[in-house]
C-alpha cells in the first residue's frame, strides 16, 4: 500500500468522522475553489464558503483555525494523489456565540466580539473601502434621572434595534459599551454612511415617540479608501463624534442666551 493511498484512507476516515456530527459542515475543495466533497448539498456548500470568505484565506501552508460570526472554521491543507486540497470544517457555535459575542439587551455584537475581531484581524481580508460610524446617546443620563434606569435600558435597546434595522447583514453593528455603538460598513462612501445614520435617527425617533422616550444621538464617521489601521479610524470617528457634540452644545448655549 503506497504512502498516498494511506494518506487518502486517513483523510476519508477524517471526513466520515465529521459527517456523523450534525453540527459540523465538511467541505473539500481544490486550490481553484472547486468543491470535490461536501456533507451538505452543493448549493449550501457554496453559500457556506461565500459567507466565511474562504477564498480570502487559501494562502495557508498547513492548518488554520478562526471564527467568523457564529462559526468556528478549521482549514487543513492536504495532499491527495499528489494534488493539494483544502479540507474545511465549519462548526456552529450558536450557544457559545450567543453569550460570548452577543449583547443580550440589543442583539448586536458586544465589545468582546469587537476585541476578538481586532485581535484576529489578520484572518479578515478587509475591503479597501470601509466606513466606521460611532454613535453615542446624548441624553442617557437625563433619561435615567428623570424616568429611571429601566427606561434608560429601553433607550439603549431602541438604539440597538434601530441600528440592526438600518444596516445590511454584511455590516457589523456593535454595542461597544454603555451608550456607545460601533458600526463597520463595507465598501461605502461618506454619503452612504450619512444615509445610514439618518435611517437610524428616523427609526429611533419613530420608536421613541411610540414609547414616550425622547432619545438624542450624536454620530462620528470615518471613511478610508485604503485601510492601514482600524485604530486610526476609531480615533477619527471619535473626533468627529465629539465635534458634533460640541456643535450641539454651542447651539444650546446660543438658544439659552437669546
Amino acid at each position: 500500500m503506497g504512502k498516498e493511498t494511506v494518506e487518502l484512507i486517513k483523510e476519508e476516515k477524517t471526513i466520515k468522522k465529521f459527517i456523523k456530527s450534525n453540527k459540523t459542515i465538511c467541505i473539500l475543495i481544490n486550490e481553484q475553489g472547486k468543491v470535490y466533497y461536501s456533507n451538505t448539498d452543493l448549493v449550501t456548500a457554496h453559500k457556506y464558503l461565500e459567507s466565511i470568505r474562504i477564498f480570502d484565506y487559501l494562502h495557508i501552508s498547513d492548518t488554520v483555525s478562526y471564527d467568523v460570526k457564529d462559526c468556528n472554521i478549521t482549514v487543513n491543507k492536504i495532499i491527495l494523489d499528489e494534488v493539494y486540497y483544502y479540507l474545511i470544517l465549519i462548526q456552529q457555535q450558536e450557544n457559545i456565540f450567543k453569550y460570548a459575542y452577543k449583547d443580550l439587551l440589543t442583539g448586536l455584537y458586544n465589545r468582546n466580539y469587537w476585541e476578538h475581531f481586532l485581535s484576529d484581524i489578520q484572518y479578515y481580508r478587509l475591503p479597501k473601502k470601509l466606513t466606521l460610524i460611532i454613535i453615542d446617546v446624548d441624553n442617557l443620563k437625563q433619561i435615567n434621572d428623570n424616568k429611571g434606569h429601566l427606561f434608560g435600558d429601553r433607550a439603549i435597546q431602541i438604539v440597538g434595534q434601530a441600528i440592526r434595522k438600518s444596516i445590511r447583514k454584511s455590516d457589523i453593528g456593535v454595542r461597544y459599551g454603555g451608550d456607545e455603538f460601533f458600526i463597520l460598513l463595507e465598501s461605502t462612501k461618506m454619503s452612504v454612511a450619512k444615509k445610514v445614520v439618518n435611517r437610524i435617527r428616523v427609526n429611533i425617533s419613530k420608536k421613541g415617540k411610540k414609547e414616550n422616550i425622547h432619545i438624542r444621538i450624536s454620530a462620528g464617521i470615518a471613511c478610508y479608501d485604503c485601510i492601514k489601521s482600524i485604530g486610526d479610524m476609531i480615533k477619527m470617528a471619535d473626533k468627529n463624534l465629539y465635534k458634533q457634540k460640541r456643535a450641539k452644545n454651542l447651539k444650546k448655549d446660543k438658544i439659552v442666551k437669546n
